[in-house]
């Protein structure tokens, strides 16, 4: 089967119409040269070795051709059945009667030679003329006013196209319109009467309300060591007694109670009704699972074809450590890291990384939405232009301020021992050497020009309006964002700084499955009171598969370059060009706009544009705002594929950063931008042209 094809269609759906049927097309060759064709090859000859019941008997061979008999269908070829298509006959004419189409009729299905061993089917169809809701009848809603008021947009109104599936859901709308604003018990009888002859259709919708009820008090099953108290409580933030009836809140309140991540199951579900007092009670049941578990598994990043992860993954965690819930993870990631240098492909640069880092949260301090957090973590790292342990210490108290608002107070305490940063030659006199830029406002031990210590000290405030439909992956709604630091000293050690960073991104719908994605978000570091440069890790750095798609991670941000001197040869002159070091920046504007549309099942592609600044380093309070000009934004355009998991969608992208001079004699790398440039830097320096960047999660 090469193709499947319909004529004859104007108000179906093609593509929905041939995923119904029992005849389909082929796949293609995968996109590898000989491998590809060959795949495809081999696939379709074990299909037609499919009916092999046992062995042929020939020598060898026989057994040989049995073992890769294909086992059932195959959805690389598919092969022609005639009789088939006279039940996709059948199928194609029930599957326009469901859409109101009761003339439909499939006058021919057409069998086209296309090439050696290859067909076309072609299913000429007369769709004919509608079937219309001529008259809409709904009773017994006179004394449900809000039920009334809750069905704002009916799924079938007179004068539409009657299809089944407008038909039940609208039944279903008015049953959940009653179920959710007190008539728990109420049910809805349909009734159609089709008239093909006169393409309409008399709809008659009958109401019994019952009764109008509220929740009553909730009772909790099958808990143990978990206090039933605290469940209930959970269960009352979505569930209030007293209030109205609602059977949309009991999902939403089960998801609640299975997030508090201690039970295998929980299921909220509505008790025997009391007439006599207009309440329904609230079950809650549970089955509490392990508190302790282990994890291991191994890791392997990629990114833009500069870096290279490997490393071994393992973690512990007690949900209830010393009881009331409280949660002590440990996790521990260790492996090594290959860093290619921008400047010299060969240049590899490479060191042990790792992170270890102990976690302990407590929820619901005292019976009140608010969380307390504390986290420690030692850290060994690879970049650019330094390697570096760390040793984090941060002390937070989560506030969840309504469902989808939180607020999270913290102080941190991040101490970083940079090493190996590559030395800047002096500019009077290359022959020495002067401190690395990296190591601005960092303790340097015996005024080392490659190794220091710096400290940040500081106060964060956060807060969060989650507004998206699914966090993992967001059709509609919003996010916003703002983060606000304060860095001070310790012990005269520290930088004083304002760090804010706000960030909005939004979600709208397109059709049934597609959605358009925006984000915004701007960064900037004022100094206060400070004349040293401000410290490389507390500066802002763009790119990578979650900000600017057009460079890799990191590597939008201003560069320290130099040359220093060496011995000449007869080849090589008496200065070399060092590799240039990324120092981050006080300023950040960074901007997206993405459509995610979908392939086929969970295969979805996407289309985006990413813009993004970074702005130089500087003491001087003001010298964010250099990043916020529109003039001076770098553009990028690319496509993506993602593969939707429960963990989230896997993604693949891949950006082009787009040329801003198309003038005359201008050499092509000189089209596009250079990367942001640096107080007294010289000279301009480019970046690769295209990124790709595989990951787990969307962009934003």
């Amino acid at each position: 089967m090469f193709r499947v094809r319909f004529e004859g269609l104007k108000e179906l759906d093609a593509e929905e119409l041939a995923d119904r049927l029992a005849t389909h097309e082929s796949d293609h060759s995968p996109p590898i040269p000989i491998v590809g064709p060959l795949m495809h090859q081999v696939a379709g000859a074990r299909q037609r070795l499919a009916h092999l019941d046992e062995p042929p008997e020939i020598p060898i061979l026989g057994p040989a051709l049995y073992a890769i008999r294909s086992s059932g269908k195959n959805t690389m070829v598919s092969l022609l059945d005639r009789d088939q298509l006279e039940v996709d006959r059948r199928r194609i004419e029930a599957y326009a009667r469901d859409r109101g189409f009761y003339d439909a009729r499939v006058r021919d299905a057409q069998v086209i030679p296309v090439g050696p061993g290859q067909v076309d089917v072609v299913f000429v169809v007369d769709e004919g003329a509608p079937v219309r809701v001529r008259q809409l009848e709904i009773t017994g809603m006179d004394g449900a006013a809000e039920a009334t008021a809750a069905l704002a947009k009916p799924a079938l109104r007179e004068g539409d196209v009657f299809t089944v599936a407008a038909y039940d859901a609208l039944r279903d709308q008015l049953t959940a319109a009653l179920q959710n604003n007190g008539w728990a018990l109420a049910e809805v009888t349909q009734e159609a009467q089709v008239l093909p002859e006169e393409h309409a259709a008399v709809v008659r919708y009958a109401v019994q309300a019952g009764p109008r009820y509220r929740f009553g008090p909730i009772f909790v099953t099958g808990a143990g060591a978990v206090a039933k108290e605290r469940i209930r409580r959970r269960t009352a933030q979505e569930i209030a007694p007293g209030s109205w009836y609602d059977q949309s809140k009991l999902g939403v309140a089960q998801a609640r109670v299975f997030a508090m991540g201690v039970f295998a199951g929980a299921r909220v579900n509505r008790g025997t009704p009391d007439a006599d007092r207009g309440i329904i009670p609230i079950v809650v049941a549970v089955r509490e699972a392990p508190f302790r578990s282990v994890r291991v598994g191994p890791g392997l990043g990629v990114v833009s074809g500069t870096r290279i992860d490997a490393s071994g993954i393992a973690g512990w965690t007690h949900r209830n450590f010393l009881g009331d819930l409280r949660k002590l993870d440990l996790s521990l990631s260790a492996g090594y890291a290959w860093l290619v240098q921008a400047e010299n492909k060969d240049a590899i640069r490479s060191a042990p990384v790792g992170t270890l880092d102990l976690d302990f949260s407590q929820t619901e301090l005292g019976g009140r939405p608010v969380d307390l957090g504390a986290r420690i973590g030692l850290q060994r790292g690879l970049e650019q232009g330094y390697d570096f342990w760390a040793q984090r210490l941060r002390l937070s108290l989560p506030v969840r301020l309504s469902k989808r608002v939180t607020f999270v107070p913290s102080y941190n305490l991040e101490v970083y021992e940079l090493e190996n940063a590559e030395a800047l030659p002096d500019p009077d006199d290359p022959t020495q050497t002067q401190a690395s830029p990296v190591l601005a406002s960092c303790e340097r031990p015996d005024d080392s020009t490659t190794r220091g210590v710096c400290l940040l000290s500081y106060l964060e405030q956060r807060l969060e309006w989650d507004g998206r439909d699914d966090p993992l992956n967001a059709r509609r709604g919003f996010y916003v964002a703002l983060s606000l630091q304060e860095g001070g000293r310790v012990g005269g050690y520290g930088y004083k700084y304002l760090r804010v960073v706000p960030e909005a991104r939004v979600y709208f719908p397109l059709g049934e499955r597609s959605v358009l994605a925006a984000r915004a978000r701007l960064g900037a570091f004022i100094p206060i009171d400070e004349t040293d440069a401000p410290p490389t890790v507390a500066l802002f750095q763009s790119g990578g598969p979650s900000s600017m798609r057009g460079y890799g991670l990191n590597r939008l941000s201003p560069y320290s370059t130099g040359r220093r001197a060496r011995e000449a040869t007869e080849t090589e002159p008496a200065v070399e060009a060092i590799p240039a070091l990324p120092i981050g920046g006080n300023g950040l504007a960074e901007y997206s706009v993405e459509t995610r549309f979908p392939l086929r099942g969970n295969l979805f592609g996407a289309v985006f544009v990413d813009a993004a600044y970074v702005s130089y380093r500087s003491a001087r309070p003001n010298a964010y705002q250099y990043a916020f000009a529109p003039a001076r934004l770098q553009w990028a355009a690319g496509l993506g594929i993602r593969y939707r998991t429960p963990i989230g969608p896997v993604r693949l992208d891949l950006a082009g950063r787009l040329p801003t001079d198309l003038s005359d004699d201008v050499d092509f790398d000189d089209r596009f931008p250079a990367v942001p440039g640096t107080e007294g830097a010289p000279g301009r320096r480019h970046e690769r042209i295209l990124s790709l960047h595989l990951t787990v999660g969307e962009a934003f």
